[in-house]
């Protein structure tokens, strides 16, 4: 999972799929309609900084800020 989330993160497309898996393996147990209805009321970018704290990885920025890629 972990590898296929590094590879989202670095393409810049959120794959819902792949959130829904994670949040699945981490107890959530809404189904995947209700899980897209539920996503658009989040901050995308609070889950990502989460999950990338979990995995503990290393993000590399440009000097404006702007993400480039995670680097392990």
């Amino acid at each position: 999972m972990k590898e296929e989330y590094i590879k989202m993160r670095n393409s810049g497309v959120v794959n819902w799929q792949l959130l829904y898996t994670y949040a699945t393996e981490h107890g959530m147990t809404l189904d995947p309609q209700a899980f897209i209805q539920g996503v658009q009321f989040v901050d995308v970018n609070k889950v990502l900084d989460q999950i990338d704290h979990e995995y503990g990885l290393t993000l590399l920025y440009d000097k404006e800020g702007k993400f480039i890629k995670i680097v392990e």
